[in-house]
């Protein structure tokens, strides 16, 4: 066997993992057979991964409910809302992720349609992230449902390869929790984040450094992590269209089309990403916006809305342990055009009565010009951590009642639900709502 070489092999079945003597990459795993194997130069050196969760809402829905399984499943939506994700028996019938419900529904009119719940979705995804936590520190979220890893170092701990402990990690996700995950290893993040989308689901695939270049050449440029659809548009007008134009393209002239940015993209063109992997950050903002199945225009029926966003968002406020100094009321238009207000406050709060009472201030001069609306939302930014000490602080006055009536009130809808108590105004106006929940 003059010609044999080395080969690394990882089998995603039984785990071993080690070098083969070969002519060629071996199609099996020696131990169990298995043809489920990952072989790649670089496998062993590899230390930055991108871990996406696989139609993470549809994924939880079915974990929750095993007769949906077998189903075509479809999360948000609604008479006038979007898709917020589909299961992959629904991306057969080409639904989308943000495409029109009633498109979705046309191309799979027999989808189960369910709508959100975010805290369910919130309380799942901390438990995927405990679990990458227990393999780095350096574990940073991009969304609910997808985070980069940066194995550097681990090998001793965890006395594997970092490719070793991924695979280990996938399992264990699925095993405790019911969810599958697609991994991407790279040399940078942007490559691990490419590697990530190209095995769907439950997938674990790898771009190392030396193959980059060639890699990326007749790729898109839109799978270059962190270029945004408007920056693809400008690319394309100007005939950049895969990422082997833009690394022959001259800098100057491609300067006129990304400004400063040119020199990054061309970079990332090429493979190369000197990005870190940095911990998580605090949200800068935090919002609750609803798409009515209907225009709604008078002002009693939006405050009846407003109120029950207000409420959510004040519960994602105390869960977060945060307090916010700036209000914003969005309001969408039936032109689809976006009317925005916004009121900063002199003391930060995470109460919903608060967070109403300025809301309403800011709904009345809209709701006097006559005009219908499709979409409201309430956010809040300017966060920061609660002072522990205002916990504490009752002076026995109007406001610390509301706050002593508001907690009762959140804790029984804990127990037993949002609908267990509504106010007056809420509970006389049945509307129907597409919620959705954002953090920034």
């Amino acid at each position: 066997m003059a010609d044999a070489k080395s080969y690394v092999v990882l089998c995603r079945d039984c785990g071993s993992a080690g070098y083969v003597g070969a002519i060629a990459p071996p199609d099996d795993c020696l131990v169990c057979k298995s043809q489920n194997i990952r072989s790649h130069p670089e496998l062993f050196d590899l230390t930055i991964a991108h871990i996406d969760c696989d139609a993470f809402y549809a994924s939880v829905e079915k974990r929750d409910n095993p007769e949906l399984i077998d189903k075509p499943v479809i999360v948000g939506g609604g008479d006038r809302g979007v898709v917020a994700a589909a299961c992959y028996i629904a991306r057969q019938y080409g639904v989308r992720s943000a495409m029109p419900a009633w498109q979705a529904l046309k191309r799979c009119p027999h989808a189960v349609v369910i709508k959100p719940r975010m805290a369910r979705y919130i309380k799942i995804s901390q438990r995927i992230r405990d679990h990458m936590l227990s393999l780095t520190p350096l574990v940073q979220p991009l969304s609910i449902d997808e985070a980069f890893l940066d194995l550097s170092g681990t090998q001793k701990l965890h006395k594997c390869s970092p490719a070793e402990a991924l695979m280990r990690l996938q399992k264990q996700i699925f095993d405790d929790i019911g969810i599958t995950v697609s991994i991407g290893l790279g040399a940078n993040k942007s490559l691990a984040k490419m590697a990530s989308d190209r095995d769907k689901p439950n997938g674990f695939f790898v771009i190392g450094a030396a193959e980059a270049a060639d890699w990326l050449a007749p790729q898109p440029v839109s799978v270059l992590f962190g270029i945004g659809k408007a920056t693809v548009k400008k690319l394309d007008a100007a005939g950049y269209h895969s990422c082997a134009d833009l690394v022959a393209a001259e800098k100057p002239r491609l300067e006129k089309v990304l400004g400063s940015q040119a020199g990054r993209i061309m970079a990332l063109a090429q493979g190369i990403d000197p990005r870190p992997v940095t911990p998580e950050r605090a949200a800068k903002s935090v919002s609750n916006e609803t798409t009515f199945s209907r225009d709604l225009k008078s002002y009693e029926d939006l405050e009846a809305v407003l109120e029950r966003l207000c409420n959510k968002l004040a519960k994602r406020l105390q869960a977060g342990q945060l307090t916010a100094a700036t209000v914003t009321l969005k309001l969408k238009r039936a032109d689809h055009r976006i009317v925005t207000r916004s009121c900063s406050l002199d003391t930060a709060t995470d109460k919903a009565h608060l967070l109403f009472a300025i809301g309403q201030k800011l709904l009345l001069p809209e709701t006097k010009k006559g005009l219908s609306y499709r979409l409201l939302g309430i956010g809040v930014d300017n966060l920061d951590n609660k002072n522990m000490i205002s916990l504490f602080d009752h002076d026995g006055g109007i406001d610390d009642k509301r706050n002593r009536l508001e907690a009762a009130m959140h804790s029984l809808q804990g127990k037993l639900g949002d609908r267990i108590i509504q106010s007056g105004r809420q509970f006389s106006r049945n509307i129907a709502q597409d919620d959705s929940d954002t953090s920034d």
